[in-house]
């Protein structure tokens, strides 16, 4: 059983924090911000923020300011240095000098999942001089994702067209960088 907690000889199980609840919160953050009606609210990002780019994606979608709590508890306060050395660089690199230039930048390109484009596919394309024959993009997606790559004697992953759905599991897994993407379809033109 997972973690539970004991008042005066009562249990509870109870509580979802830390990383695992940003990706929730901060498709809420973006449902609000696209939401016309809310159009002159101002939003505070709270969820799963832990490094300085946790709070950046919360600003750029439209946040105000964030709050960090979870991980405070786990790494103390010496977190908030870090976020804010962190945003003071990345602002500097870029040569902004004021936070609220960053509020909201991100939103015109970000759209909810459910108006994502269905008709278009984009595969993978693996780079064989980067690939090292580690075999993860292999492992995962015959695991977690479509059992659309194969690992041969040549100990190089090859993706089967007819399988893959392009949801790009293996991009992200890899340590190299070795796959890319390649150009977009139309899903009636998916051969491979």
């Amino acid at each position: 059983m997972g973690e539970r907690a004991a008042v005066s000889e009562q249990k509870t199980i109870s509580g979802y924090s830390g990383r695992a609840v940003k990706p929730i919160a901060l498709r809420h953050i973006l449902e609000m911000a696209k939401n016309p009606i809310m159009k002159n609210i101002q939003f505070s990002g709270i969820g799963g923020i832990e490094t300085w780019r946790d709070a950046l994606e919360f600003i750029q979608l439209g946040c105000r300011n964030v709050q960090v709590c979870t991980a405070v508890m786990q790494y103390g306060y010496r977190i908030i240095d870090d976020l804010l050395l962190g945003l003071q660089l990345y602002m500097q690199e870029r040569g902004i000098s004021q936070l609220s230039d960053l509020v909201g930048e991100e939103l015109p390109r970000f759209i909810t999942p459910t108006d994502l484009d269905r008709e278009t596919i984009v595969f993978p394309k693996i780079d064989r001089e980067r690939c090292i024959g580690c075999g993860r993009c292999y492992t995962s997606c015959m695991d977690g994702g479509h059992q659309a790559i194969t690992f041969g004697d040549d100990r190089q992953p090859h993706i089967q067209g007819k399988r893959c759905v392009g949801c790009h599991l293996c991009r992200l897994v890899c340590p190299t960088g070795a796959i890319g993407a390649s150009k977009r379809i139309g899903k009636a033109d998916k051969k491979m």
